[in-house]
């Protein structure tokens, strides 16, 4: 937790440029997310350079801050604000808030509780409330992806922590549908850290096409047991998105079987 504040309190330090401006969406070199996605006026700009055009929907699809559990480098526009909650197997949830402070910058927090749904005793424990904050370093242009630095937690339903993470993320044009690609390196071991022991890597794939998104990862690679597997689906009815999310396919890990999840998020302003 202290960690997370550090991060936090460094990219509070790091936005006090970027505050003298803001990065709306005719913006043609933005990364960030303006309103309700980056693939507004700016991107069929870049794409009218490679002869192609984004789907006309595209300004209508909400911003993917993670796919699944793998976090993009993409943020909110200043006073955007979202909340999102996963109820996962054995009647556990788990909810996030996120507010744009700066079009670069957000921060926000969540909280694990334990059997939220059923008969058994409530559990939340110190490490299961942590910060969320998120600080995008690159913005996305034509040629260079997105790059964002963060920290995100708590750990829930046999995932670890992500902690500190470093993530890229690029659209891919398309005629047909909204494609973006992520990968990214983390660790929430900050103190003592050992890279043979403590780093993780993941990498992610989402696409949506009209009102409806799909997103593949393969995510705590590097880890001893092996990595996860999840993939899910998105239905979009603004300002709401509702979400299935299938966990640990095909687990080579020991007593990790499938298991489904349910998602809900709001987008609205502050």
């Amino acid at each position: 937790m202290a960690a997370g504040l550090c991060v936090a309190a460094l990219c509070l330090g790091a936005t006090g440029r970027a505050a003298d401006f803001e990065i709306g969406p005719q913006d043609a070199g933005s990364g960030v997310a303006a309103g309700k996605s980056q693939a507004a006026a700016p991107v069929q700009g870049q794409d009218a350079e490679l002869g192609q055009a984004p789907p006309a929907y595209a300004s209508e699809l909400p911003v993917e801050l993670d796919a699944g559990d793998v976090p993009t480098a993409y943020t909110l526009e200043k006073y955007d604000l979202r909340t999102d909650f996963r109820f996962y197997e054995g009647g556990g949830i788990l909810g996030k808030a996120y507010l744009g402070l700066f079009p670069r910058f957000f921060l926000g927090g969540a909280a694990d509780i334990r059997n939220f749904v059923g008969s058994g005793s409530l559990s939340v424990t110190r490490d299961d409330a942590q910060l969320l904050a998120r600080f995008a370093i690159l913005l996305e242009d034509r040629a260079v992806p997105a790059l964002s630095i963060g920290w995100d937690g708590p750990s829930y339903d046999l995932e670890e922590a992500k902690g500190l993470y470093i993530v890229l993320s690029k659209r891919v044009p398309t005629r047909l549908c909204f494609v973006q690609f992520h990968g990214e390196l983390n660790s929430d071991q900050v103190q003592n850290f050992l890279p043979s022991r403590d780093l993780r890597a993941s990498a992610a794939a989402t696409a949506s096409i009209r009102n409806f998104g799909v997103f593949t990862n393969l995510d705590e690679v590097l880890d001893p047991l092996g990595p996860r597997w999840c993939a899910g689906l998105e239905a979009y009815f603004s300002p709401i998105t509702l979400g299935l999310e299938f966990r640990d396919l095909a687990s080579e890990r020991p007593d990790t079987p499938a298991s489904r999840l349910l998602r809900v998020t709001w987008n609205g302003r502050f």
